[in-house]
C-alpha cells in the first residue's frame, strides 16, 4: 500500500479475479476458479485489508467487484465479509457483484448477515441466442430470482449489453421489455466493445458500427425515460436518486479511492497507483504495485474525464477550487462552440453536456484536451 497518515477517504474497492466461465468480451483480470489459488487469494487480500485498517478510517461505500465475487466459496466469502465489518460506516453504500446462478437463498443470507446492502447482478441480456453466445446459456427464471432477492437486499442493479452481431432493434426492445418488467431501481446499459485481451478480440468479432450504436443507445434512453428511469451518467439509470450508485459516483466526481486486490486501481493524495496483475506476483507480494504521480495537466484530464460523464456535469467553484483559475476564462471559445452547437449547456453554476454531447463524450474530450 502507498504510505500515508491514517486518513477518510470515501470509498473502498476489492477485486476478486475468479469466474467459473470466462466471458468473452471480457478484458478484465480474471481466473477461472480454483479452490486453492482461491484459499490463498483472500488470505492474503486480508492482509491488505489489514493495512487498510492501520491506514484509513471507515468508508461511505465499498464495492466487491470481479471477476466473480459471488463464486466464492461460503467459507471464503464469509472470511471476506467478516473482515470488512470493522471498516464500514454506520451507512455504508455495500455493493456486490454477482452472476443469476451463484444467487440462493444460502449466499443472500450471508449477505444480509454482514449488512451487503446492494447488488449488482450480471443479466446481460435475455435472449437465448445471445447469452449462447457469451456462455451464459443456462436456464433461469430471472423473474422469481429477482423476487428471492427482494426479500433480503432492495437496492438492486441488472447490467443490459447490446450491439451483438446480428441484434436488431426488435431484440433489442424485447430485452428491455424484459428487464423493465423486473422492476428494479437501477439499471447499467453497455455497448459491447471488443477489447484487446478478450476471447472476441482473438476471434476478430465485430463492434456494432457508430450509425447503429447511436440507434440503439438513443432507442435505450427513450424507452428507460418512458419507464421512469433518469440518466445520471452516460451507462446508469435510476429510479430515484437514492439509489445512484454511491460508489461510482465517488470515481465519476474525481474522489480519492482505496483499491486492493489483483489488478485494482487506486486514488491517494498525487498519487494514481496499480496492482500488479500478476497472480504469483500478488500472493508474493513482489513488483507489487505501480504508481503515476498526477501533475496539473492529467489531473485536468482526470477530472474533465469523469465528471463530464455525468449527467449534471461539475460545479464551475469545483473546477476553481481544484484549479486555482475560471473554466469559463479557460475555454470560452471552446464552450462558445459547444453550446452553439447543442453539445453542451453552461449556467451560472455548472457545465454539463446534452444528450447529444453525451454520445460523442469521447470526441469532444479530445477536443478539450487539446484545447
Amino acid at each position: 500500500m502507498i504510505k500515508t497518515n491514517k486518513k477518510k477517504i470515501n470509498s473502498l474497492y476489492i477485486h476478486i479475479p475468479f469466474c467459473k466461465n470466462i466471458c468473452p468480451y471480457c478484458d478484465f483480470v480474471k481466473f477461472y476458479s480454483n479452490k486453492s489459488w482461491e484459499n490463498q487469494y483472500i488470505n492474503r487480500l486480508i492482509e491488505d485489508l489489514d493495512e487498510v485498517k492501520k491506514k484509513f478510517k471507515k468508508f461511505k461505500t465499498i464495492y466487491i467487484g470481479g471477476g466473480t465475487p459471488s463464486i466464492l466459496s461460503r467459507e471464503n466469502l464469509i472470511n471476506l465479509l467478516d473482515n470488512l465489518k470493522d471498516l464500514r460506516r454506520k451507512k455504508c453504500e455495500f455493493t456486490i457483484e454477482a452472476n443469476p446462478e451463484d444467487i440462493n437463498d444460502e449466499f443472500l443470507r450471508i449477505l444480509k448477515k454482514y449488512k451487503v446492502n446492494r447488488i449488482s447482478i450480471g443479466i446481460q441480456s435475455f435472449n437465448k441466442n445471445i447469452l449462447k453466445e457469451i456462455k451464459r446459456d443456462y436456464s433461469i427464471d430471472y423473474f422469481e430470482l429477482i423476487n428471492k432477492v427482494k426479500k433480503y437486499i432492495k437496492n438492486i442493479n441488472i447490467d443490459l449489453i447490446y450491439g451483438f452481431k446480428g441484434q436488431t432493434l426488435e431484440d433489442l426492445n424485447k430485452d428491455l421489455d424484459c428487464f423493465i418488467k423486473l422492476n428494479v431501481n437501477h439499471i447499467s446499459i453497455y455497448s459491447l466493445i471488443v477489447d484487446e485481451g478478450s476471447i472476441f478480440y482473438v476471434k476478430k468479432y465485430s463492434e456494432q458500427d457508430e450509425d447503429s450504436s447511436r440507434k440503439f443507445y438513443d432507442f435505450i434512453l427513450d424507452k428507460l425515460r418512458k419507464n421512469g428511469y433518469e440518466r445520471y451518467e452516460i451507462s446508469n439509470f435510476a429510479r430515484k436518486k437514492k439509489y445512484q450508485s454511491k460508489h461510482n459516483l465517488n470515481y465519476w466526481k474525481n474522489k480519492e479511492y482505496v483499491g486492493i486486490g489483483l489488478a485494482s486501481h487506486g486514488y491517494i493524495g498525487p498519487y494514481r497507483y496499480n496492482f500488479t496483475k500478476s497472480l504469483s506476483n500478488y500472493l508474493n507480494k513482489t513488483n507489487l504495485i505501480e504508481k503515476e504521480e498526477v501533475n496539473s495537466k492529467t489531473m485536468k484530464e482526470y477530472f474533465f474525464l469523469t465528471n463530464l460523464r455525468l449527467k449534471d456535469g461539475f460545479k464551475l467553484k469545483d473546477y476553481k477550487k481544484t484549479f486555482k483559475s475560471d473554466f469559463i476564462d479557460d475555454y470560452k471559445t471552446l464552450i462558445d462552440e459547444l453550446v452553439k452547437d447543442n453539445l453542451a449547456k453552461i449556467t451560472k453554476k455548472k457545465f454539463y453536456f446534452t444528450d447529444d454531447g453525451l454520445i460523442i463524450l469521447d470526441f469532444i474530450l479530445i477536443k478539450i484536451f487539446n484545447f
